[in-house]
């Protein structure tokens, strides 16, 4: 296999967990690994990724996507998955799946419901069929006229499953296999003591009245042909993608690769249910793990993690000790080659995706990484490729000129051009009933940086945001920064989402529920707001009262640690504003500083005046859809170097290291 110039990190962690086993060593559990992100952030585009590296030199199976018109179940999904690893490989023999094609051929077998003499002969009739290994083409009709008999019984999803599957299967099928598969059918707790023939008409009954019990069977058997499978052609091709740790030289073999796209879908976390607990009583049984290393997406988090782990949209400083951060992609999984890093006791392990690098945001809009525009799309975008795809279309072919707040504007700014940028990331999708303009009458108390409680006091007027605050969590467009700074329980919406929100609210005026003015004004008088100060500056910023901002920050300026301040001074200056779109920063922060010194106290130190340009400077550059604007961040620098010599405080390296940072702004 050619290795790509540049592996993806999806591709780069499913390299770190091939390692199977040496030929030395016991079995091991292999985890289940969920790659997580919102809507348009790359999730399938990772699976093919991971399942281009593994090529003909890891056995894999493409990815099975749960997202389709009908649900799959288990056994469907089982089914593409086991027809898939039991292609042709290089140097390398068929995967057989004996256990499980008999134990389909007896699913589908239409047996007599009474008469259990009459039924066991049916069955033996319907194996006798498929042992005498006929050409493609009779496999082909036998599982038709089969399936067909059964249908009116059977899941028709199931019966098409058959159809597809089983004449691939049946192929790679020998008569000794096939004795062996009959015994193992026998030999499960399933069977009850029952010979080989009579547990697979059981099977068969189970399927028609006890559909559970039947996944539970064919999971079982499933995982049966991939342990005997495995041994004989798993071991590391010349060329194949091996990163594994192996200084010893040991030989030692891979894991099979199972990727399942969309797992948030009908029939997804059901499968991983019922992979998981045919996993556990099969080790009970046997004290034997299977080599499976299953690789999933999902667009929603599943609420039966947090037993093991915290949800990425709280805060760190909440985290018990019992349950584990969700790491990114580029930092999981390296439990397998460092023994100092504890590896996860969860079945399932959620990853969360990287966003797009600044190169990859300029290669899809076709700019340079060195130039503006793709500097602002990878701010803007926050690196979620349908984003990009989005800002894309609207930047101009010139050159962006320096502070103009307009550049990603639609066309027409009104508030339904504004939605359509949500509706095309699907953000209501979920909540069919709730109109997409609920989502717009929430926008404050969704972008605000901290968590607002979905059941707080304050929403009784809005009685749909609780269950938008929940869904935009659950949907993953909520992150928890790396450590609470400015006020507990911070929290970021992504930006194109946030923004998109805040602009539709205010292109909106009075109409439809209510105006930013005064939802905001809602958010400021919420209870969780008015007794944190930071809450409190950025409602009041996000209103226009610049002022009040001023004194407060100048006020806190000697009382506290300089880094919390200068944290105080990012969250609050992370605020919205309702100013037009068309005046440029250069004119709003003109206004702004004239505000302040037309309505500010008449006697004012030096520390006041610097805080007045840094505030306004601060809070138009933090804007993620406005353009590049060297001047106002000049501003920022300067100031934060000229407040340092104003301190009384001995902790001035705060000021210097928020100037260096600023200085890296866009």
């Amino acid at each position: 296999m050619t290795e790509p110039v540049r592996l993806t990190d999806s591709a780069m962690l499913a390299r770190r967990l091939l390692w199977n086993r040496a030929t030395d060593e016991p079995s091991s559990a292999q985890p289940i690994m969920v790659l997580l992100g919102p809507t348009g952030s790359g999730k399938t585009r990772a699976l093919q990724s991971i399942s281009q590296d593994c090529g003909n030199g890891v056995v894999h199976a493409k990815p099975f996507d749960f997202g389709r018109e009908q649900p799959a179940t288990t056994v469907v999904a089982l089914a593409a998955i086991s027809e898939d690893l039991s292609r042709r490989w290089r140097a390398r023999r068929s995967a057989k799946f004996t256990r499980f094609a008999l134990g389909l051929v007896a699913v589908q077998a239409n047996l007599d419901t009474f008469d259990r003499v009459k039924a066991r002969a049916e069955m033996s009739a319907a194996l006798r069929e498929f042992a005498e290994s006929p050409r493609a083409n009779d496999i082909a009709g036998q599982v038709d006229l089969t399936a067909d008999a059964a249908e009116p019984m059977l899941d028709p999803v199931l019966v098409t499953a058959a159809k597809l599957v089983l004449p691939r299967l049946i192929r790679t099928i020998g008569r000794r296999s096939l004795a062996g598969a009959k015994r193992w059918h026998a030999d499960i707790p399933e069977a009850e003591g029952a010979e080989p023939l009579d547990a697979l008409v059981q099977l068969s009954r189970r399927a028609r009245n006890e559909p559970e019990a039947m996944t539970a069977w064919l999971t079982s058997a499933f995982l049966a042909d991939v342990r005997e499978s495995h041994p004989v052609m798993a071991r590391p091709e010349l060329g194949s993608p091996c990163s594994c740790e192996n200084e010893a030289g040991k030989i030692h073999s891979h894991n099979w690769v199972v990727l399942l796209d969309n797992l948030d879908h009908p029939g997804g976390y059901e499968f991983l249910s019922d992979i998981i607990a045919a996993r556990e009583r099969h080790l009970r049984q046997h004290n034997e793990h299977d080599p499976l290393l299953f690789i999933g997406t999902s667009g929603r988090w599943n609420p039966e993690w947090e037993s093991h782990w915290h949800a990425p949209w709280k805060s760190a400083a909440t985290r018990s000790d019992e349950v584990l951060v969700v790491p990114r992609c580029r930092d999981a999984g390296h439990w397998r080659n460092n023994s100092e890093v504890d590896r996860p006791q969860a079945p399932v392990h959620p990853v969360l995706l990287e966003p797009l690098e600044i190169e990859e945001t300029a290669a899809l809009i076709g700019r340079s990484p060195y130039f503006s525009e793709a500097k602002l799309a990878q701010r803007a975008t926050a690196g979620l490729p349908k984003a990009v795809e989005a800002v894309s279309d609207i930047l101009p072919t010139a050159r962006l000129r320096e502070g103009r707040r307009d550049i990603l504007e639609p066309a027409e700014s009104t508030p339904e051009a504004w939605q359509q940028r949500l509706t095309d990331l699907r953000v209501s999708e979920q909540l069919q009933d709730v109109d997409l303009a609920e989502f717009v009458n929430a926008a404050p108390f969704a972008t605000a940086p901290w968590l607002v409680p979905a059941e707080s006091t304050s929403l009784v007027s809005l009685p749909q945001t609780g269950r938008i605050l929940t869904e935009l969590r659950s949907a993953l467009w909520v992150i928890a920064p790396d450590r609470d700074s400015g006020t507990e329980d911070q929290s970021l919406l992504h930006p194109w989402i946030a923004r998109t929100l805040l602009f539709a609210l205010n292109a909106r005026g009075e109409q439809d529920g209510g105006s930013y003015e005064t939802q905001f004004k809602a958010l400021l008088n919420d209870p969780h707001t008015r007794r944190d100060l930071a809450r409190t500056s950025y409602c009041l910023l996000a209103l226009g009262r610049f002022g009040e901002v001023v004194d407060t920050l100048h006020e806190r300026f000697d009382q506290v640690s300089h880094q919390k301040w200068v944290d105080l001074l990012v969250l609050v200056t992370s605020a919205p504003d309702d100013k037009p779109l068309q005046r440029d920063n250069a004119q709003v922060y003109a206004d702004l500083v004239e505000q302040d010194l037309r309505d500010g106290p008449a006697e004012r130190d030096q520390v006041r005046n610097v805080l007045a340009r840094l505030i306004a400077a601060y809070w138009l550059i933090a804007n993620p859809l406005a353009g590049p604007d060297r001047e106002r961040k000049n501003i920022v620098v300067q100031s934060f170097h000229e407040l340092a010599p104003l301190s009384h405080r001995p902790d001035v390296a705060a000021l210097y290291e928020a100037a260096r940072r600023a200085d890296q702004l866009f």
